[in-house]
């Protein structure tokens, strides 16, 4: 069933989890939005939904909750967009975690400068350094790898930002980690004037050329998950949720088709 948010937005239910029907350019439009002047003192807070996203939040109700608080939902992975096309009926185009950080790089040279937070110490440094090269006149004000996202550095993180003068900050600590990161600080980010707040996951790994990103062939086809098993097996586990996700979409298409 289609629904709408108390923001206009069009949405759709992915097995328990929402999904915002916007394409890219309307992505675009709503962070300039919520970056634009004057503020109105509110820390907006980006998730990129894919089906380990789907799969984690059906099992922590912690996870599920700030999900739900979140105030835009992408589609991040393949199965998500088939399952918007499968269930609703509705064409979604992905947007990665590596396309959005780009983005806010983008945003950047217009003052409004960005943070990049996780993904294990000199990776976020050298992810900027990436996309300085990348987008000219970008503002990078601040990294820092060293932190968790447990609430044991949420103190020092928060300086960290604050100190920067970041508008917007990209946060790296992989999920659920990085969304109940960002859900509890959410608060504390608003009181020092962050506006944008997106948990990225392996983006900066991506960025730093610490990990091998997939042609964009492989991309388009949504077989990056595939490749990045092969190369790193150890993420199978991880991987297990997939085919549970595929069965559970498939039960539902069936259910909305014929019952």
């Amino acid at each position: 069933m289609d629904s709408t948010d108390p923001a206009g937005m069009l949405s759709v239910d992915i097995l328990g989890s929402r999904l915002d029907l916007l394409t890219p350019v309307e992505v675009r439009r709503w962070l300039r939005r919520a970056l634009a002047d004057p503020w109105e003192g509110r820390c907006r807070h980006i998730v990129t939904l894919n089906p380990e996203y789907v799969m984690a939040s059906r099992r922590n109700p912690k996870f599920s909750s700030a999900l739900t608080r979140a105030d835009l939902s992408t589609a991040d992975g393949v199965g998500v967009s088939v399952a918007a096309k499968a269930i609703h009926h509705k064409r979604v185009t992905r947007l990665t975690g590596v396309e959005l950080t780009e983005w806010l790089a983008k945003e950047s040279t217009l003052f409004s400068p960005l943070f990049l937070l996780g993904a294990g110490p000199g990776i976020a440094e050298a992810a900027a350094q990436q996309l300085l090269h990348r987008c000219p006149g970008a503002v990078i004000s601040g990294t820092w790898g060293g932190g968790s996202h447990s609430a044991v550095d949420d103190t020092e993180t928060i300086r960290r930002i604050r100190e920067s003068g970041a508008k917007m900050v990209a946060v790296a600590y992989g999920a659920p980690g990085q969304i109940i990161w960002i859900d509890r600080n959410r608060p504390q980010l608003q009181e020092i004037g962050v506006r944008v707040v997106i948990g990225i996951g392996g983006a900066l790994d991506y960025l730093s050329g610490i990990a091998w990103r997939p042609p964009q062939w492989v991309r388009q086809i949504g077989l990056e998950w595939l490749v990045r098993l092969v190369r790193e097996p150890a993420r199978w586990r991880r991987q297990l949720v997939l085919p549970l996700f595929a069965a559970l979409l498939l039960r539902e298409t069936i259910r909305n088709r014929f019952f």
